[in-house]
């Protein structure tokens, strides 16, 4: 299987919400914090981006100017961490493919933006992060639901905590 950003987001934020993603299990279609994310994203850049899929990889918003800056845009930072991750996927995996790329991640309701690198040391712990991932949606059940501030609000709530 083909590690998406996603996953990485996912892995970075709960291993178990990582396993069900990786088997295909729906998520809350009507989950209100979907349906304000892709709102979101559907407004902003709308006038000098381009969506740019890189294998199962689909980077929101590419933009051509000095250089190329993928663009993140993220309804909330309350996940933060694990977003600033699935960027540094992204750059990482156009490092890879020869081309070298900015990083921004976005918050249009916050009107907040944050520049983020790729450094050497994430690589390490990019690379180190994708082998467990992929231990992870290897496994035969999914790991043991752990209770974080953010399960409340999450998509896969009713598969740990009903």
């Amino acid at each position: 299987m083909r590690i998406t950003g996603v996953m990485v987001q996912y892995y970075f934020t709960c291993k178990r919400e990582l396993w069900f993603f990786s088997r295909g299990l729906q998520f809350d279609e009507e989950n209100e914090d979907m349906l304000i994310g892709r709102l979101i994203h559907g407004e902003s850049y709308e006038r000098n981006w381009k969506e740019v899929t890189l294998g199962d990889v689909k980077l929101d918003v590419v933009i051509k100017g000095d250089g190329i800056e993928v663009v993140e845009i993220k309804k909330s930072s309350r996940l933060e961490e694990p977003a600033r991750w699935q960027l540094k996927y992204y750059l990482y995996l156009l490092k890879k493919a020869g081309v070298d790329a900015k990083g921004v991640m976005t918050y249009p309701r916050e009107k907040r933006r944050e520049e983020v690198e790729l450094r050497d040391e994430d690589i390490l712990a990019l690379e180190k992060a994708l082998e467990d991932i992929e231990r992870v949606i290897s496994l035969e059940t999914p790991p043991p639901a752990k209770k974080k501030p953010y399960c409340r609000r999450c998509a896969y709530r009713d598969f740990c905590w009903v």
